[in-house]
């Protein structure tokens, strides 16, 4: 749950990144709507199918069963003009499984908390503001104040799930298997994890 120390000029590249962000909405809607491109083109766009079918999936859980109590409290008592800008991509497995949980935040909060979505592939320069241990990780998650201040950052996945596929991917033998393994956990949890950690985040957003 770092929170990042930006320069003058790197808040103003997040403030002009979010002004061109999709809304967490179009972002899931244009996800279920992709195509996949060739492979040789694009090799990762072959998760996109059954990306789509998380997203589905996940959506409808969400509605039928509502956020954790705690998430929901924490979203429904914030200002308005909290933020959080998150960088993905349609092949992301963990941005499918965790990004349902941001939509239903924001329908939970009456948009008092407001998400936007930008393709990292396209926007470097704002994601190498929010590494992880170095790499470039999604889904990352920026929250902002209405200055674009950043008050926090999650991801690129819950806790558990991190300690879980760092100690697969330490033993050879398995290491292959980490992401079948990583899925099963989050089909397993239901987006607990994502929601408790998100209410964490969430809370640096609340005014004393």
């Amino acid at each position: 749950m770092a929170s990042n120390a930006l320069t003058p000029a790197e808040q103003a590249l997040v403030l002009r990144a979010w002004e061109q962000a999709d809304s967490i909405t179009e972002h899931l809607d244009g996800l279920m709507a992709a195509t996949p491109r060739d492979e040789d083109e694009a090799p990762y766009d072959k998760y996109i199918p059954i990306n789509q079918k998380r997203v589905k999936r996940i959506r409808k859980a969400l509605a039928k069963q509502g956020l954790r109590d705690e998430l929901a409290a924490v979203a429904t008592s914030l200002p308005h003009g909290a933020r959080m800008l998150v960088l993905n991509e349609f092949w992301c497995g963990d941005g499918a499984q965790i990004l349902p949980v941001h939509e239903a935040i924001v329908l939970a909060s009456e948009s008092a908390v407001e998400v936007r979505v930008l393709m990292r592939d396209d926007n470097l320069e704002v994601m190498d503001l929010f590494l992880t241990n170095g790499g470039r990780s999604i889904p990352k998650t920026a929250l902002l104040d209405e200055e674009g201040r950043v008050l926090g950052t999650w991801g690129p996945r819950p806790e558990e799930a991190m300690d879980l596929v760092k100690r697969i991917k330490s033993d050879p033998a398995i290491a292959h298997t980490y992401s079948q393994e990583v899925h099963r956990w989050y089909t397993q949890d239901g987006t607990q994890a994502t929601q408790a950690e998100l209410a964490v985040l969430l809370g640096h957003a609340q005014r004393p």
